[in-house]
Order: C-alpha cells, then sequence, then structure tokens
C-alpha cells in the first residue's frame, strides 16, 4: 500500500434485486437497479480532491442484461479522501422494465459480469479497471401478490358474463364485481 498515488484497493458489484410494480395498463413488471462499488484508497499524507471522469462500461455479460439497462452511469462525482483514508465510490445503473416471461427465461438466478472503466482526475490523473460480479435474483413475495391481480383480470371475464342480462343486472353485478376486485386485491 505504499505509494504516493491513489489506490483502488476493491471492486464488487451487489446482487441484481428485480422487484414488482405494474405499468399504466396494470401489466406486471420488474425493474432494478444494477450497483457496483470502487474503494479506492489515499497512501498520501495530504487529501486528495478531484472527480471521476470518463465513466464507461468495456462489457456487461451476459449481453442479455446489458440489453435492459437504461440511461447512463450515475456516481458521485468529487471526490475528497483524507490522507491514508478510504472513498467508496457507488456506481448504479437502472433497469428498463423486465416482462415476466423475459426474467423467468433469461434473467432469473444467472451470474452477471461488469467490468468498469473509469478516471480519477485531480493532482494527478489515474484511470482504473473494475470487474465484479453477482446474481440476479427476483421479490417472490410481490409476485405472489400479482397473481391475485390476475385474479382480478379473470374477474373481467365474469364481467362479460354480465352483458347478456337485462341493463339493471349489469349495471349492480359490474358495480359489486368491481368493489368485490378491488376489495381482493387491496
Amino acid at each position: 500500500m505504499n505509494g504516493t498515488e491513489l489506490k483502488q484497493v476493491g471492486f464488487e458489484c451487489d446482487d441484481l434485486y428485480l422487484s414488482t410494480g405494474l405499468d399504466r395498463e396494470h401489466h406486471l413488471l420488474y425493474k432494478g437497479t444494477l450497483t457496483c462499488r470502487a474503494i479506492l484508497y489515499n497512501p498520501t499524507q495530504y487529501y486528495l480532491r478531484g472527480s471521476i471522469t470518463d465513466v464507461y462500461t468495456v462489457e456487461i455479460t451476459p449481453k442479455v442484461l446489458d440489453n435492459d439497462l437504461v440511461g447512463e452511469w450515475r456516481y458521485t462525482p468529487t471526490i475528497n479522501i483524507a490522507p491514508n483514508g478510504y472513498y467508496t465510490v457507488l456506481f448504479q445503473r437502472n433497469t428498463t422494465s423486465i416482462n415476466v416471461y423475459h426474467l423467468e427465461h433469461d434473467l432469473y438466478g444467472l451470474t452477471f459480469t461488469v467490468e468498469l472503466h473509469y478516471e480519477f482526475k485531480g493532482p494527478f490523473n489515474e484511470e482504473f479497471i473494475g470487474v465484479g460480479s453477482a446474481w440476479i435474483t427476483q421479490d417472490s413475495t410481490q409476485a405472489t401478490i400479482s397473481g391475485a391481480i390476475f385474479v382480478g383480470g379473470t374477474a373481467v371475464g365474469i364481467l362479460g358474463f354480465f352483458v347478456t342480462l337485462p341493463l339493471s343486472a349489469q349495471i349492480v353485478g359490474g358495480v359489486s364485481l368491481i368493489v368485490g376486485a378491488y376489495q381482493s386485491l387491496g
């Protein structure tokens, strides 16, 4: 650890945890945030102030995950590290809305790897490469709740049954069905 320049002493990624949500049309979708962290060490007797610039990814595997990421990497650009101190830089990037089929057939349970390049610019310029890997996992408790929404979707089929009844029965049956569906979902 002796030296005069900033050193990267660790790089790791968290498991990509995908949790459920619904879009405007009530389709079940999964979203998550890919998070990796670089641990930097200042071996000098001076405060090191600088910024992270030029963050770019060389490779994310599997490629199917790379296709599901949106936007640029987010991170704290300004860094101030105490003498003989450590600083953790978080790098984060969101996923798109992933449908259940794609998650279950292409992503769930896979190990992913991120190779990330970034630069520190300050009293000196240093380029670092971080490589980390983790698992893709999902929120199964929320998936159970989504089944209730599917039941609500099945109840809509019952509403179609009421269409053949007289108009007053349609209105009463439709209102009670909607109230019942909201109570079961809520």
